[in-house]
């Protein structure tokens, strides 16, 4: 067997970085396969599950003209308070498996950090709306929040027709 004493240095310095490249780029994307990471999975998307879950409800208030005062604001207030826990919910980078997560979200880190601030910046718009009791700002409020999740699922969720829950 050969030790790496016995190549040529010339080999050794042109073979190094690529090595290093080929451990950080291996270790970039990892599957749902551990313990860890599929328990990392599960969290990211009942955190997401919730997040969906308040944006269902607030949009069943509106439709149906449902008289609850206070809910809208107080849903819209659990989705900014989500919106800080997303980040470190993706940390980890699981995208095999059963997720919807693209690579791009950890390819473009910066890109969804942003993503998640305009999401929290607009449920806090409509927190906001929600809580003055202006009716008329209440619509465009929640047109905003609703463009912010499209705004993040475009670039960085899979399209529906490829979710793992039509497989």
């Amino acid at each position: 067997m050969s030790r790496s004493s016995d190549l040529p240095r010339g080999l050794l310095r042109g073979v190094a970085p690529l090595l290093a490249i080929g451990v950080l780029c291996g270790a970039s994307i990892v599957h749902a396969d551990s313990p860890e990471a599929l328990a990392s999975l599960k969290y990211r998307q009942k955190l997401m599950s919730a997040v969906g879950a308040n944006m269902g409800a607030m949009g069943d208030i509106m439709k149906n003209r449902l008289d609850l005062p206070g809910h809208v604001e107080s849903h819209a207030a659990q989705m900014a308070e989500s919106a800080k826990l997303v980040a470190a919910a993706f940390r980890e980078p699981v995208t095999e498996g059963p997720t919807d997560a693209k690579p791009e979200i950890w390819e473009d880190w910066a890109g969804f950090e942003k993503a998640i601030a305009d999401f929290e910046k607009a449920a806090r718009g409509l927190q906001s709306a929600a809580a003055s009791g202006d009716g008329q700002a209440v619509g465009p409020a929640m047109k905003a929040l609703g463009d912010s999740c499209g705004d993040c699922h475009e670039p960085f969720r899979k399209p529906k027709e490829e979710s793992y829950k039509n497989r």
